[in-house]
């Protein structure tokens, strides 16, 4: 029974914590000068193909999207070294590092119960 507690509220984190980071590349986006609507399609659409994945439990689309996220930890990472993008590089790096805890929680989780 703990067990799938654990699972329900990572898979709870996962999915707050990308709709988090798809608010924080939108802001990011729209407060900048030149607004980029490629560039937000850019930042945005790999996250939003994991959603169908996310939704219907896919164990798969939990590990590939730790893997994608990694990407976005690295934008973060050098937006942090920006001085006009420090708070943005800031949250964008601590919802990726939240995201990628929950599902790897929520993998671990799911496959020790599947054995069980």
């Amino acid at each position: 029974m703990a067990a799938s507690r654990i699972a329900a509220f990572s898979r709870i984190g996962v999915l707050l914590s990308l709709c988090a980071l798809l608010l924080i590349l939108t802001l990011e986006n729209w407060l900048n000068q030149p607004l980029s609507i490629s560039r937000w399609l850019i930042q945005t659409i790999p996250l939003l193909a994991f959603l169908p994945g996310l939704i219907s439990n896919k164990l798969r689309a939990y590990q590939w999207l730790c893997f994608v996220i990694l990407l976005y930890f690295i934008s973060g990472v050098l937006n942090i070294f920006t001085p006009e993008k420090l708070i943005s590089g800031i949250m964008l790096t601590s919802f990726c590092v939240l995201l990628f805890c929950f599902a790897i929680f929520y993998v671990r989780d799911e496959q020790k119960n599947k054995s069980a």
